[in-house]
């Protein structure tokens, strides 16, 4: 009975090794996925900025409204600099 504890507490320890370094690997990978999806929008702004062409209207008005919020993102956070800098 002993022995079978110690059995089932070293396949315990084994598995919780092994857990943790799947875990580590799925974080890195999602470092990477986003990484990569940062990288992809990065590209599809800078050709849709003069360095290439939209492919339609659609995509055009999309990367309008796009920039339209990334800059009212912006605005909002220099206005919450501002005011902790104030107070």
């Amino acid at each position: 009975m002993l022995k079978k504890l110690q059995q089932v507490q070293a396949e315990n320890v084994l598995l919780k090794e092994q857990l943790l370094t799947q875990e580590s690997t799925l974080t890195t990978q999602h470092e990477t996925i986003a990484a990569l999806e940062n990288k992809l929008h990065l590209a599809k702004m800078a050709g849709a900025t003069g360095q290439g062409t939209p492919a339609s209207r659609e995509d055009d008005e999309e990367f309008r409204k796009e920039m339209r919020n990334k800059i009212n993102d912006y605005i909002k956070e220099i206005d919450r600099c501002i005011a902790l800098l104030n107070s």
